[in-house]
């Protein structure tokens, strides 16, 4: 007798919500089908508009980046004509170094600066005579 309850129809479940009627079981379906498809359809329509945001974002990063940089570079400047201002002794660094400059009767001794490795050091050949 198992197998006989086995095979009754009334033991499906689609056709007991239905009544037995598959035409009900087949609209419910398709129903379902049309609404994930119009939810894919309108999250489709979203992807540009995300992406975009994504872009935008990672702009405003890189502008903040960039502002951050901007305003050490502005700090450290009015940092240096603060000193230039009213250090004496600062001008006159900066004299020496950047401008090669001297007191009167001192001499100025101008050192290049060592190669660094991208260049190779030149062997010379011993002569021949």
């Amino acid at each position: 007798m198992a197998s006989a309850r086995f095979l009754d129809p009334s033991s499906i479940p689609l056709k007991r919500q239905s009544g037995g009627n598959i035409w009900a079981t087949m609209r419910s379906i398709i129903q379902g089908a049309i609404i994930v498809g119009l939810l894919v359809v309108m999250g489709l329509f979203f992807v540009p508009v995300l992406n975009t945001e994504k872009h935008h974002k990672e702009r405003l990063a890189l502008l903040q980046v960039q502002i951050a940089a901007a305003q050490e570079q502005q700090r450290e400047l009015q940092i240096e004509t603060e000193l230039m201002k009213n250090s004496p002794s600062y001008v006159e660094h900066i004299a020496r170094d950047r401008l090669n400059m001297g007191r009167p009767g001192e001499t100025i001794l101008r050192f290049d600066p060592y190669p660094t490795g991208s260049a190779a050091p030149r062997t010379v050949a011993p002569s021949s005579n």
